[in-house]
């Protein structure tokens, strides 16, 4: 599953999803160690308003903890991801999926290979712009569903079972984020889309460009590692390659 991610681009190269500018009251604060575990407030194209990003923390908060969503978060963290497979039966999100689809803004994200029962090694995913390399990274509408509470955007990030280049990297549970093709987003966070169009866009929605992926340094999945400069997505020499 997806819980690290990247969003080190300017405000202002996000506006191509949302090109009538910024809404809520958060600043989107650029990070190489965006961390799912101490819900951040994270970048966000929602279905209600489209024309527009929009800040959201982290994760999901059902409609039963809407009294206090801090304390929800605090003790749940299970609404961080979201089966794409299962959201339609699954209590938490079911309320949300038909109303509440958006895309989470990132520019890469983190997953863990397992080379062994002790031996594990985080990649960080990536599609590279003209440059060819990680220094220059393409935007990531990544698929989410939301909850809003006092008008506030709380988000889970949708995840799919891995297509063959994330079942090489995300090895054992062989899951991905559903980062959709730039054509489907709109498909994506259209109102009133049917049940059928959203679950085929689960299944085949997943963009066709190019992954790219790189062995980062174990300390990005230490519970006390709070660095985010850019040295903490440079490639480390691999246990072993995977690809």
């Amino acid at each position: 599953m997806c819980y690290k991610g990247s969003i080190s681009k300017e405000e202002r190269k996000l506006m191509g999803y949302g090109n009538k500018g910024k809404k809520g009251i958060r600043t989107i604060q650029p990070s190489y160690n965006v961390n799912a575990f101490s819900n951040p407030a994270i970048p966000i194209v929602a279905q209600d308003s489209p024309d527009y990003i929009t800040t959201a923390t982290w994760g999901l908060v059902p409609f039963w903890g809407k009294r206090d969503p801090e304390k929800f978060l605090k003790d749940s963290k299970y609404t961080l991801n979201a089966r794409g497979e299962d959201f339609w039966e699954t209590k938490s999100y079911k309320p949300y999926v038909q109303e509440g689809r958006c895309v989470i803004l990132f520019d890469g994200f983190y997953e863990p290979h397992t080379f062994s029962s002790n031996k594990k090694q985080p990649f960080y995913c990536y599609v590279p712009n003209d440059a060819g390399d990680y220094n220059s990274r393409s935007i990531l509408p990544i698929a989410g569903i939301y909850s809003i509470m006092d008008d506030e955007y709380y988000v889970s990030l949708v995840t799919t079972e891995a297509n063959d280049f994330f079942a090489k990297v995300h090895n054992v549970k062989k899951r991905m984020p559903l980062v959709l093709d730039d054509k489907l987003v709109e498909e994506w966070i259209k109102p009133e889309q049917s049940k059928s169009v959203i679950d085929d866009l689960v299944r085949k929605g997943f963009t066709s460009k190019e992954f790219h992926a790189h062995a980062v340094s174990n300390d990005i999945y230490k519970r006390d590692f709070v660095r985010d400069g850019k040295d903490v997505i440079d490639p480390v020499q691999p246990i072993q390659n995977i690809f």
